[in-house]
């Protein structure tokens, strides 16, 4: 019979064998119970923690023919070709090879089918979330509605990457990393019925490198097995996972400890000249400080350790304060995920041991006391500086305002924001010697306003005021400031503040006049008679009698 690996020899076959999982187990158990199984659940969850052996023993429970309670038989022929994995109730799909369209649209005509014995047929999809988007579409109404005897169980690592379509409509159970203890009471269930030659200590280097996993825990353990032809040692551990000994790793703390810098980098030389991957080695010793670090604040959580790790533990613990500690920790941390993605990792680590090292990282009783009032003093240094900051902007603030409610105040016509209800200016009739009386005050309050207007303003001067319209005249000269005053722009601003002055508003337009400094300017004026305005028009000439040609000239002003 062809060898099977431990981790599919030694599988769980009933709930009550699933560890690690009490909240699932006990929820499908309910579920059988009491009838209630619904139609599609997603299992998702690190690796080895389960997920497919926990939708195996459902499949068996709801397609069991000797059930009595909430756990499968395993003897009867249903139980028996699902252990074997020859079942046509249960089909299992890999979602990482059969990702597509028309792979699904294969089991929306197959799930149809009825079972062949029993009232139930399962489909087991492992690693759904490599399905595409086309195929995650041709699933949905098939998964929110199948058949009634159809059960879909979908499995995934990595749960974000379903759509939320899918997770709606599935029952989901999130399968938690299996903790220390469990692991190593499973290792030691399998390697006592397995008739393994083990050591204690190195179930626990296993159970605590598998991280949580099960499998990984029991693929090592096989490893290790076949290596020692079935005796596992913490030798035969280390070599297989390349991880070094407890006494290199306290050897290292203690050079830390003692600035021994030397000391470190003939460590790690000795450990490169042996072939150990660094990396793994910086791994290891960063969760044996974290441990040292525990001691201090917890020491009640160390409760895996037997009574000579302990006293081991504490005694180099002693070497170190938490403060100490935490900063290497945070030294070594970087490194280790610097060291990922290197191409020298030897260096990188190196350079790590050497910087943890520092009497300010790892250095005698007197360290912390001369880190901290630097500290100290560099925070005193930025309180001070922000400070200083702060009172700056609140000047500059205050300034800026103060600017902006002299300019608002310097504006005929604008109320005062906070007294706006209570002060009304007074405003004049718009006529042509108001306008001319108060022509330096609106000049005042368009310099207010633009600079640049006012300039253009000032070369002109209100000479006519005919239906609301001010008639502005230039010299005949200046036609840049006279061209600019009539820039629609330009103009509103003149006219808003006319607005302020005066209870009419008042439109403005330019002339061109010739006058001297000290006359009033006389425009530049042309008459044509009825006749030239008859032929400028191309109009009809009307034929007055006697001299009304020419009182016609003076009605209408050519």
């Amino acid at each position: 019979m062809a060898y099977l690996a431990l981790y599919r020899q030694w599988r769980p076959q009933l709930f009550c064998d699933i560890i690690g999982q009490r909240h699932i187990t006990q929820t499908l158990q309910n579920a059988l119970a009491t009838n209630q199984v619904a139609h599609a659940y997603l299992f998702c969850g690190p690796r080895g923690t389960g997920k497919t052996t926990a939708a195996k023993v459902l499949a068996k429970a709801l397609v069991c023919r000797e059930r009595n309670s909430v756990e499968p038989c395993n003897q009867c022929i249903n139980c028996r070709e699902i252990t074997t994995g020859v079942s046509m109730n249960v089909i299992e799909i890999d979602a990482a090879s059969h990702r597509g369209i028309d792979d699904i649209r294969s089991l929306r005509e197959k799930i149809k089918f009825a079972p062949v014995t029993g009232n139930k047929r399962i489909y087991i999809i492992d690693e759904v979330h490599m399905l595409t988007s086309e195929a995650f579409n041709a699933l949905l109404k098939t998964l929110e509605e199948p058949p009634p005897h159809a059960v879909l169980i979908l499995a995934t690592t990595e749960p974000h990457k379903v759509p939320l379509t899918i997770l709606s409509r599935c029952q989901r159970f999130d399968f938690h990393r299996i903790g220390f203890s469990d692991l190593l009471s499973r290792l030691q269930d399998v390697a006592a019925k397995a008739s393994f030659q083990v050591e204690d200590e190195a179930l626990k280097l296993i159970a605590r490198a598998a991280e949580g996993g099960l499998r990984d825990a029991l693929s090592m353990l096989d490893q290790a097995a076949a290596f020692g032809n079935k005796q596992i040692t913490c030798t035969n551990v280390h070599q297989i996972l390349g991880t070094v000994q407890q006494e290199v790793l306290e050897e290292m703390a203690g050079a830390l400890a003692n600035q021994e810098t030397a000391v470190g980098l003939k460590i790690i030389d000795t450990l490169f000249t042996q072939g150990k991957d660094l990396y793994l080695f910086g791994r290891d010793l960063t969760a044996y400080l974290r441990r040292l670090l525990l001691w201090h604040i917890a020491s009640d959580m160390e409760n895996e350790l037997s009574p000579g790790e302990k006293e081991a533990l504490e005694n180099q613990a002693s070497f170190f304060s938490r403060e100490q500690l935490t900063q290497i920790l945070h030294i070594l941390t970087q490194a280790e995920q610097n060291m990922r993605w290197s191409s020298q990792p030897r260096v990188l680590l190196e350079l790590a041991i050497v910087q943890a090292a520092l009497p300010q990282a790892s250095g005698g009783s007197d360290a912390a006391g001369s880190i901290m009032p630097a500290l100290e003093e560099r925070l005193t240094a930025l309180e001070n500086k922000i400070a200083l900051l702060t009172k700056e902007k609140e000047k500059e603030t205050k300034e800026k305002e103060q600017k902006t409610k002299r300019k608002e105040e310097m504006l005929p016509g604008k109320e005062n924001k906070e007294n706006k209800e209570n002060i009304i200016l007074p405003r004049k009739e718009l006529t042509l010697p108001g306008i001319s009386e108060l022509w330096p005050e609106i000049l005042k309050a368009v310099k207010s306003i633009s600079m640049r207007v006012y300039t253009y303003l000032s070369k002109g001067q209100p000479t006519q005021l005919k239906e609301n319209i001010l008639y502005l005249a230039f010299p005949v000269d200046d036609l840049f400031n006279q061209e600019q005053m009539e820039i629609t722009e330009n103009r509103k601003i003149v006219e808003e503040v006319l607005s302020s002055f005066f209870e009419q508003k008042c439109q403005l337009r330019c002339l061109s006049a010739t006058y001297s400094l000290s006359e009033k300017p006389s425009f530049v004026e042309s008459k044509i008679s009825v006749t030239e305005a008859c032929k400028l028009f191309k109009a009809d000439e009307i034929s007055f009698s006697g001299g009304e040609n020419q009182e016609a000239d003076k009605m209408f002003d050519w």
